[in-house]
């Protein structure tokens, strides 16, 4: 079982950016919305720690993510676990998080 992710959730790059997600506010947890993919995917990514140069490119939007509840949905759509993954458009394109919250796990 993983936790489920909410809008205080950490959601980042490997290399410090951060990921502000989008909620769905008819299911919280401790007050914050949870967050589905569509609340992931394409949303812009601060901070990346990451010097763009010739060879390098500062990760700026997370062009995917996968990692959903098989059965606890909002608006008939997963939510997003914190046994998420996925990229970015840098070149570390990698994407984790963790959940900031304990008392909403899903499979």
């Amino acid at each position: 079982m993983a936790f489920v992710l909410t809008t205080s959730s950490n959601v980042h790059c490997p290399n410090q950016g951060k990921v502000s997600p989008t909620g769905q506010g008819r299911l919280t947890v401790d007050h914050k919305p949870v967050v589905r993919l569509d609340g992931i995917n394409g949303r812009s990514v601060a901070g990346c720690t990451i010097t763009t140069s010739n060879s390098t490119k500062q990760c700026s939007t997370v062009t995917s993510a996968t990692g959903t509840a098989g059965k606890l949905t909002v608006g008939s759509v997963a939510v997003a676990l914190d046994s998420l993954s996925g990229a970015t458009d840098g070149s570390s394109p990698g994407l984790a998080a963790t959940a900031g919250q304990s008392k909403l796990k899903a499979v």
